[in-house]
């Protein structure tokens, strides 16, 4: 009995840890790392830019991998920190799992609307974003919650780690 317990609890260590997020590489462009000079040399000059807080918007219509409209963040550095594919259709999640695989994980978030509404992690969260660790992908859902209505490609996982402390639970 004690040894089923210990196969048990080493498992369920195993599968609750978060798996290693690796920066997403989109066209070349290595989130994190790359700059906006490289963002123009793989996308040409954007439909616009504007200044945005902490950084710059680049915003190119219709360029994504399923010609949605891409947004490309920087850092006031010129690091691009996402780029983000508006989708103009949802695509489904069989659709994606085809593309992506299905090593995605599902993760709930909840907004703090004391923190400027920053997500965080929290699994009673109505928020669920499916991840894909090893390629730095986040997928939105639509507003139905089934289809995804962008991709982001992040250098991190999305949110904050722990709950903020402004918000009571």
């Amino acid at each position: 009995m004690r040894l089923f317990a210990a196969i048990f609890l080493l498992t369920a260590g195993l599968f609750a840890t978060p798996r290693t997020w690796t920066p997403a590489n989109f066209r070349g462009l290595t989130i994190g790392h790359a700059l906006r000079e490289d963002a123009v040399r793989a996308l040409g000059a954007p439909n616009s830019a504007k200044p945005i807080e902490g950084g710059e918007e680049l915003t190119y219509t219709a360029r994504g991998d399923h010609k949605g409209n891409l947004s490309i963040r920087l850092d006031r550095s010129g690091v691009i920190t996402e780029i983000q594919e508006a989708l103009p259709v949802a695509i489904p999640r069989t659709k994606v799992y085809r593309e992506f695989g299905n090593d995605g994980m599902t993760a709930h978030f909840s907004k703090a609307k004391c923190a400027a509404d920053v997500l965080y992690r929290d699994p009673r969260g109505v928020i669920e974003l499916t991840l894909y660790p090893r390629r730095g992908i986040v997928l939105w859902p639509d507003q139905y919650g089934y289809d995804f209505a962008a991709i982001l490609y992040v250098a991190r996982p999305p949110g904050l780690a722990q709950i903020p402390a402004c918000v009571k639970h």
